[in-house]
């Protein structure tokens, strides 16, 4: 092997132990905070691929070929997914007034608190409402096995505590997935003669496939996204690239 080709292939090996290293750690940085989901599970897999292969590369002294294109085409679709979700997250803003109707999609609640994902998106929400006293809210998301009440009513019931008049707060509280949320919030919106300048209001990483679901339903929505808490951010995004994935594939 001559010097130059070494050379390269130490460049390589180095740069998948410190992406190795930092998707590991990007999978495992919720856990103090009690989230590890599919998401965390994958970049820890993936983490632990880029460092097998080099390994491989070590104790054969051979470029494993197939297991490097594997992992740079998963890097790239990583990067790739990071770039598009934050554009529709933050780059798609809506007007700062007028009639906008803001639809806030469901997570989980605890009783009859929201759980701090949910508790920032109603934050954002109800800044916006706040700022813009022509807007209405939907409220979206039916009740889970394990809650107590209808993530619709907990919402409300945030906002209206928070001093957002309940006459501009509708329920819909029938959904249990995105897709859902989508096609009965807008339902919703068309009976109650709502405005169609619609705003989704989830969290960033959510945004992309909440705005892809909007134009199966014939809206172009625009975004504000709550204040996700960093360290979820990770794993949480990648779980969503598996949604995504999921709703290209299987419609």
């Amino acid at each position: 092997m001559s010097k130059m080709k070494y050379n390269r292939m130490r460049f390589g090996q180095k740069f998948f132990m410190i992406c190795g290293a930092v998707l590991f750690l990007m999978g495992m940085a919720a856990v103090p905070i009690g989230v590890f989901n599919i998401g965390s599970v994958l970049l820890c897999l993936l983490g632990g691929f880029l460092w097998l292969t080099v390994l491989l590369e070590r104790k054969t002294g051979r470029k494993q070929r197939m297991l490097t294109t594997l992992g740079v085409i998963a890097l790239t679709g990583l990067f790739a997914h990071a770039v598009i979700w934050n554009y529709f997250a933050w780059c798609r803003p809506p007007q700062q007034t007028g009639e906008a109707t803001v639809v806030v999609l469901g997570c989980k609640v605890n009783g009859e608190e929201p759980s701090l994902m949910l508790r920032r998106r109603l934050e954002c929400a109800m800044e916006y409402l706040a700022e813009n006293p022509q807007a209405d809210c939907v409220v979206s998301g039916g009740m889970g096995d394990n809650e107590s009440y209808t993530e619709a009513h907990v919402m409300k019931k945030f906002l209206v505590e928070h001093g957002i008049d309940a006459e501009r707060v509708y329920e819909e509280d029938r959904s249990t997935s995105t897709e859902t949320n989508l096609l009965y919030s807008l339902a919703l919106v068309k009976g109650e003669d709502l405005s169609q300048n619609i705003i989704l209001c989830t969290d960033g990483f959510h945004q992309l496939r909440a705005w892809m679901y909007g134009i199966r339903n014939g809206v172009d929505a625009r975004a504000i996204s709550g204040r996700t808490p960093v360290l979820t951010i990770p794993s949480y995004a990648v779980r969503e690239l598996g949604g995504i994935l999921k709703m290209l594939i299987l419609g």
